[in-house]
Formats: C-alpha cells, structure tokens, sequence
C-alpha cells in the first residue's frame, strides 16, 4: 500500500459513516417494541427452559425413588434378615438362627 491510498484510506472511512448517520437520522424508527424487548424475550425463553429441565430432573428423581421402595423385595430381604431380631443378631446373642431351627 502507498503512501496516497494511505492518506484517501481516513477519507474514504469518514465519508462512509457520514453517510451512514445521515441515512440513520432520516429514517423513522420502525413501530413498536423498543430495543430491549429482544433481550426480555431471550431472558425468559431461557427461564422457561431451565424451569423445565428442572422440574422434568426433579420428577424423574421422585420416580426413581418410588421405584425403590419398602415393597422391594431386596429391601424386604434386608429388614427381614439383617433388621432387630434378625438371624444375625439372634447369632450374636448366641441364640439359633431361623435357618438352623
């Protein structure tokens, strides 16, 4: 680049934004919302969004969690044999187990 393209460089720039304030100050603005109904809209799509994903996670959690209840016959193999009375507290106090009966 020379030294005379350098110099119409500043000049053709400052052409172009005087020309794009003219243009921007002649226009009317479009009717309606003002500029920061965009952002309002954005921030509560995303609200929405993440409320969404929560209650669908907290949901699911409270599902799993029926799931795996008392009636399960895993947790019923625990409270009956490993619970109070029980045969390993009956073989710890020296009694026979229900097994061995």
């Amino acid at each position: 680049m020379n030294r005379s393209e350098a110099r119409r460089l500043p000049a053709l720039l400052g052409a172009v934004l005087r020309e794009l304030r003219r243009a921007g100050n002649t226009s009317a603005a479009p009717p309606g919302p003002g500029p920061g109904a965009d952002g309002s809209l954005y921030i509560l799509l995303i609200t929405i969004f993440y409320g969404c994903l929560a209650g669908a996670l907290i949901l699911a959690y409270t599902r799993s969690r029926k799931r795996e209840s008392k009636h399960d016959p895993y947790h019923l193999y625990i409270e009956r044999d490993w619970g109070p009375g029980g045969p390993a507290q009956a073989a710890e106090e020296g009694g026979p187990a229900e097994g061995q009966r």
